[in-house]
């Protein structure tokens, strides 16, 4: 579970990790043996699909709500957790 900032970008780099092993196992084994590349994408893309889980949780986009048809001048809370970076900066400090 995500609890903080330093721990997303973990996450996101975990994610890229991922990504990129994927992606060499379609550069190398996808082409020998489709069968085989799909046995072992099995364990990555899981991963990556409970990373990502974890990742729209902390950022509340789990918990968002679209206002209703029935309600056209209800509009949806704000749930992000993300705090955005100042105007003209980086975000980095």
């Amino acid at each position: 579970m995500i609890e903080n900032d330093q721990q997303l970008e973990a996450t996101y780099e975990a994610l890229g990790c991922l990504y990129r092993a994927l992606a060499s196992l379609r550069h190398k084994v996808l082409p020998i043996n489709p069968n085989q590349y799909a046995l072992f994408a099995e364990g990555p893309l899981d991963e990556i699909s409970k990373l990502q889980a974890e990742i729209d949780a902390y950022l509340g986009l789990n918990e968002r709500t679209p206002a209703t048809a029935s309600d056209p001048g209800a509009t949806a809370e704000p749930v992000l957790h993300e705090t955005p970076p100042p105007y003209g900066g980086s975000g980095k400090s």
